[in-house]
């Protein structure tokens, strides 16, 4: 196994000081001492704020936000999901950011700030999209070949467009992955030669999660405005949770995303076809699809763990016909539902093995050959999320071997992607993004950082309301939000101040940092009269 890496800060004025998180070495993250944890504290706290506030969408958050130190995992109970992304810091913040397409971008290494909602507006500039009000992102114009920038005067459309644009998000691919194990990814390593490459590209919001990312990505736009503000929302009215994308239908979705613009502005025209290793990545980046007035229906398919085959919302979208002829069950079949000693029982379990990257992949393939992309004129969209690596690396861990084998495997069809990509790109050309939608922590120095949501929620309910109901309606702290009952909190003469400098004397909770707060950091970007885009500084 691998050593593991130092994770700094890596958020606006926090990045701009050059603080990190924790020292570390081969055991992983320690924990800082007392003198160094109050050092940190207030700049990191400053910045964590403005990352909540890009994701701070009234009514869709919590009380307070948890935020757990940077050597220790808040997770799910049950071996799955061992390993939990969602925080702030650059192990889950980090991401890679290429951009491929010859003619297109100019390879390179490009440093300055790059983000998510970065993405959004490149692919609306490389379309000729006009900008819209609500996109905080900006082109990355540094990449574009001089003949692009020449053309479009700066004003928005990039010249020529591309006959085909193609979005890979790599599900959970650390930034440090492309070093780190180079030498089991020739196909990415080649790839990034070739490409524009931003080696500062950072996750500017929290939390860190795959519905956010890939939300923020497709609308070009903050979380605060998309309203995707996690996986999981919380419905204080019916007292319970929902997934934010419940039922593959984007009913929460409150933007717009580049294929929902595409569509329109095509009539219909352009092949817009979405994948992705679960529903909720899928209907992240397709948008709407038909369940929006105006809008046109989109390729779009995800994978059924239930049934091991691909399924798709057929009220919004249509399923590609390519999907109807992939299965898993023969890929398991082939050795006997077993891959590296871990037995594979359910079509769910055999997501956490390369197998399934291998099967994402050769649904990748298939979905582009049998597109009819470059049949026209009118430039072609391919988005997909390829979850494989997300699944091994929640449950193994980033620098274990399964993950070796997983990265592997995801890396020999990448290369065949790409090459059914280009083959299909018709005389325009291909522009290619890969990026990552968040990262996956380390493993902790010691069990005493491993807490599951459960524990916290009981170590709180012990100091605050010993003996009785607790104060916690809901927490799941993949998105860092704790939901508190006020009734409970009345009767025991408590506010949510209270109870968050409680929280952060847990030792796995950093900070603890209540609506209130993240509340009034959004309204001070308002009050300044700053504009609708979002400052390179830093602020929100």
């Amino acid at each position: 196994m691998r050593p593991r890496p130092c994770a700094p800060v890596l958020f606006g004025v926090a990045a701009a000081l050059g603080l990190v998180s924790a020292g570390c070495g081969e055991g992983g993250s320690r924990a800082d001492t007392p003198g160094e944890r109050v050092a940190r504290a207030e700049p990191e706290r400053e910045a964590i704020v403005r990352a909540l506030a890009r994701a701070y969408f009234p009514g869709r958050v919590g009380d307070i936000a948890v935020i757990p130190g940077p050597g220790a995992i808040i997770t799910s109970p049950g071996p799955d999901y061992r390993y939990m992304h969602g925080s702030p810091w650059s192990h889950d913040t980090a991401v890679p950011l290429l951009l491929y397409g010859p003619g297109v971008f100019e390879p390179g290494t490009y440093r300055g700030p790059a983000s998510h909602q970065d993405i959004g507006a490149t692919l609306t500039t490389l379309l000729g999209l006009p900008p819209r009000a609500d996109v905080t992102g900006r082109p990355l114009r540094a990449a574009f070949s001089d003949a692009g920038n020449e053309a479009d005067g700066g004003q928005g459309d990039a010249g020529a467009r591309p006959g085909l644009v193609a979005v890979l998000v790599l599900d959970a691919m650390r930034a440090d992955y492309l070093d780190r194990y180079a030498d089991l990814l020739p196909n990415l390593t080649r790839l990034a030669a070739g490409a524009a490459r931003f080696a500062e590209t950072r996750v500017d919001y929290v939390p860190t999660n795959t519905s956010t990312a890939h939300t923020t990505l497709s609308t070009g736009t903050d979380p605060s405005v998309h309203g995707i503000v996690g996986n999981t929302l919380y419905d204080r009215r019916a007292g319970q949770s929902t997934v934010a994308y419940e039922g593959a239908s984007p009913h929460n979705l409150m933007a717009l995303t580049v294929a929902d613009r595409w569509g329109v502005a095509t009539r219909g025209r352009a092949e817009i076809v979405v994948q992705g290793g679960t529903d909720y990545p899928a209907v992240a980046l397709a948008g709407h699809g038909r369940c929006i007035l105006g809008g046109h229906s989109v390729w779009l398919s995800f994978y059924d763990s239930g049934s091991g085959g691909w399924t798709t919302n057929e009220a919004c979208f249509r399923l590609p016909p390519a999907a109807r002829e992939l299965h898993f069950g023969p890929r398991l079949d082939a050795v006997d539902r077993l891959w590296l000693g871990h037995e594979l029982d359910s079509y769910g379990e055999a997501r956490r093995s390369a197998l399934f990257s291998g099967f994402e992949g050769e649904a990748a393939v298939a979905f582009i050959e049998g597109s009819a992309f470059g049949e026209d004129d009118v430039t072609d969209l391919f988005l997909a999320n390829l979850k494989g690596t997300d699944y091994v690396s929640h449950k193994y861990g980033p620098f274990s071997p399964e993950m070796e084998a997983t990265l592997a495997e995801l890396d020999g069809w990448l290369g065949r992607i790409v090459e059914a990509l280009e083959a299909k790109a018709g005389p325009g050309g291909l522009a290619l993004i890969v990026t990552a939608d968040h990262g996956m922590p380390d493993t902790p120095a010691s069990d005493d950082l491993w807490a599951t949501y459960g524990d916290v929620t009981a170590w709180l309910n012990e100091r605050v309301d010993p003996g009785g109901p607790g104060v916690v309606a809901f927490y799941e702290g993949s998105e860092n939000q704790m939901y508190l009952d006020p009734e409970r909190l009345g009767a025991l003469g408590l506010e949510p101040d209270d109870v968050a400098r409680t929280l952060e004397e847990s030792p796995v909770v950093r900070f603890a940092i209540t609506e209130r707060e993240v509340r009034q950091a959004r309204q001070a970007r308002f009050t300044r009269g700053d504009p609708p885009t979002r400052r390179r500084d830093g602020i929100p």
